[in-house]
């Protein structure tokens, strides 16, 4: 009986013991708990305190951003309304969903319709229901953009209007499109004055010209005409070249003239009947430095006086007046030398016969590549061949 109690009272006291123990430890925990506690809330605090700084400062930026966007929309606003071209914004169905003042000016007939344009289909308009508006307004989907030109009427005056059209696409797919209305009346008509102002001064240039000419052959009968026949093979044989449009105008100008030089020859020289001296040589020779100081002091658009100058020089250095070689002679100079040898050779004159087209195409493929441009040559070789044949 007195173990039994003894054990009962050993068992209570660890019974007890641990039971302090489990206490402490609580206590402990709940201790550390509440400091843990403390510092969380403190720490939440703080979040509270710097995500409310933060809010309140996005707030700020999002009210100043706002503002700016407003400020932007407003002048975005302003510039789409006053721009001097007509701007149409276009849904995907191709409906209109907005359009400046410009461009009522170009689709309103004048009457007060111009409210019942929005959401209205843009080929419902007469001047884009056409099939060719049709196609281009298709290559807006496919992201291309598109360029035409339409006439307008508005209170009875007509516009000569540029339209391009520029797609929208929003995360690639087709949105619609925004097209640019520019009024080119004004430009269009001015070019076309210009167009023809320039034809008038161009054909002034030309009557002018042929009167030089005109006037260099009255001193020279026994060359009439052939000024004109070399104006003629060096035209054909520039174009069998394919030599620019610039350079042709001045081979065809300047073969009108190469030879306005000989108005300072003296006229028994020019209409002597037989074969000239050699003093009386070196004065015809003169013609061609002649003719450079009375063509040099007008400004041709093109280099007349420099290509009349030149038109006697051989590519190796032995032609006159200043003994020039190949590349220092112009290709205008090389085109007309060719076309006076061959010319000068098939028509007759005082002091011999005609020696006739083949024994001057054998003077130029003889001495090609010698006196006479290679290239030059070939194109007038060919063209001969090809049945070219001097007017009469």
């Amino acid at each position: 009986m007195e173990n039994q109690i003894q054990i009962f009272v050993l068992v209570s006291s660890i019974a007890l013991a641990l039971f302090v123990l489990i206490g402490v430890y609580l206590i402990i925990r709940l201790k550390m708990n509440d400091i843990l506690l403390k510092r969380s809330e403190e720490k939440l605090k703080n979040f509270n305190e710097s995500l409310q700084y933060m809010v309140a400062e996005k707030t700020k930026e999002v009210q100043i951003s706002a503002k700016k966007f407003r400020n932007l929309y407003e002048l975005n606003k302003e510039i789409l309304e006053n721009s001097p071209a007509g701007i149409i914004r276009l849904n995907r169905r191709h409906e209109i969903d907005y359009l400046n003042q410009e461009s009522l000016l170009f689709l309103s007939s004048g009457e007060d319709d111009t409210n019942d344009l929005n959401g209205q289909l843009i080929s419902q308009i007469s001047q884009f229901n056409q099939a060719g508006w049709k196609s281009l307004f298709n290559q807006l989907k496919k992201g291309n953009e598109i360029e035409g030109e339409e006439t307008f009427s508005h209170e009875n005056k007509k516009a000569i209007v540029k339209i391009k059209g520029v797609p929208i696409f929003d995360e690639g797919i087709y949105s619609g499109a925004v097209l640019l209305l520019n009024d080119n009346t004004e430009s269009i008509l001015a070019e076309e004055k210009l167009k023809r102002s320039f034809a008038m001064l161009q054909k002034a240039t030309e009557d002018i010209i042929q009167a030089m000419s005109y006037t260099s052959e009255i001193r020279d009968p026994y060359t009439a005409g052939h000024q004109k026949k070399v104006c003629e093979l060096a035209i054909a044989i520039g174009k069998e070249m394919n030599i620019t449009e610039e350079q042709l105008q001045g081979v065809k100008y300047a073969a009108m003239i190469h030879d306005i030089g000989k108005i300072s020859v003296p006229s028994d020289i020019l209409s002597k009947p037989g074969k000239i001296g050699k003093s009386e040589f070196e004065v015809v020779k003169g013609h061609s430095q002649t003719g450079y100081e009375l063509l040099a002091k007008i400004d041709f658009p093109w280099p007349i006086a420099d290509i009349v100058h030149q038109h006697h020089e051989k590519l190796d250095g032995s032609g006159y007046p200043n003994g020039l070689k190949d590349d220092d002679i112009l290709i205008e100079a090389k085109i007309i030398s060719v076309a006076d040898t061959v010319e000068a050779m098939t028509a007759h004159r005082p002091y011999r016969a005609a020696l006739g087209i083949d024994k001057a195409l054998k003077e130029i493929t003889t001495n090609k590549g010698k006196l006479y441009d290679s290239n030059v040559v070939d194109a007038c070789v060919n063209i001969f061949s090809s049945g070219f044949q001097f007017s009469e």
